[in-house]
C-alpha cells in the first residue's frame, strides 16, 4: 500500500516482499511518479509480522530508509526478527519514532515531504507474530492502525492491516473516514468473522470499504456487494 498527495513523494504502508518485487518491475507503477523511486519514498510498519517487514531487506542495495514505527516494532525488529542491525550494515535505517507507547496509545506525526497529510497512529489489538519468545505479552504499540488526513480536502483514510479485535477506539475512527482499508477479522478458529462485523461495515459511512485477505464464496461476494463492501486486489487505487 502507498499513500501520496500529488507531489512525489511517497509513504510505503508495510513492507511484504511481493511489495519489493512490484516496485522494481511493475510497470503499471510507471503512471505514478516517484512511486518507483527509492530517493522519495519512506515505510511505515503497523507491525512487525513477517508479512509486513519481510521486504524490508530488498531495499538494502538502496539510500537509508526513513522507517517510522513504534518503540515495540523496532525492538522485535532488532531482537526477535534481526532485520535492522542487517540493514545497518547495508543501507541504514533512520529511525522515525512513533511514540506509541506505555499510557500513550494515540500519537498524530507528519511525513517529511507530505506537508498536505497528517498521519495518527492508533495503538489496536492485533495478532502477536509466532518469532516472539513464548511468554512476551502484549505491548502497546505492538500493532498500530493509521488515520490519514488530507489538509486540503479534509477527506480521511483509517487504514488498519493485522486488525484482530474492532472494540470502540477502532469504532470510532471507523466512524470519521471517508475510505477504510482494513483486514478481515478472524474468528477464533482462524475463519473469517461472522455477521455483526460485515453489520458493522454496512453501517459505517465510509465512501470506499475495502478489504484485505481470501475471497469470499461466490455468495458471500455477492453480499459483500450489497454491503458496499470491496476486496482489495493488486493495483487497486483509490483518489480520497
Amino acid at each position: 500500500m502507498a499513500l501520496g498527495d500529488g507531489s512525489g513523494q511517497w509513504l510505503l504502508v508495510n513492507m511484504s516482499p511481493a511489495v519489493a518485487r512490484q516496485l522494481d518491475s511493475d510497470a503499471r507503477l510507471d503512471g505514478h511518479p516517484g512511486l518507483a523511486d527509492a530517493e522519495v519514498r519512506a515505510v511505515v510498519l503497523t507491525d512487525a509480522q513477517v508479512d509486513h517487514v519481510g521486504g524490508l531487506l530488498s531495499l538494502r542495495g538502496g539510500p537509508p530508509i526513513d522507517l517510522y514505527a513504534t518503540p515495540a516494532v523496532f525492538e522485535q525488529l532488532t531482537t526477535a526478527l534481526p532485520v535492522l542491525p542487517v540493514l545497518q550494515h547495508y543501507c541504514g535505517v533512520h529511525w522515525q519514532v512513533l511514540p506509541v507507547a506505555g499510557d500513550r496509545r494515540v500519537a498524530t506525526f507528519r511525513v517529511e515531504g507530505l506537508p498536505g497529510l497528517v498521519f495518527t497512529a492508533i495503538a489496536t489489538q492485533g495478532r502477536q507474530p509466532p518469532h516472539l519468545a513464548q511468554g512476551d505479552g502484549p505491548q502497546v504499540g505492538d500493532s498500530i492502525a493509521l488515520a490519514v488526513r488530507d489538509l486540503a480536502t479534509g477527506q480521511s483514510v483509517f487504514c488498519a492491516p493485522g486488525l484482530a479485535h474492532v472494540g470502540a477506539v477502532e469504532q470510532a475512527w471507523m466512524q470519521g473516514a471517508d475510505c477504510l482499508l482494513l483486514d478481515q477479522v478472524l474468528a477464533d478458529r482462524g475463519e473469517p468473522a461472522a455477521e455483526p462485523w460485515l453489520n458493522l461495515l454496512r453501517d459505517l459511512p465510509a465512501r470506499h470499504k475495502v478489504v484485505f485477505g481470501p475471497a469470499p464464496s461466490e455468495a458471500e461476494s455477492a453480499d459483500w456487494a450489497d454491503l458496499g463492501i470491496a476486496l482489495a486486489y493488486d493495483g487497486m487505487e483509490f483518489e480520497v
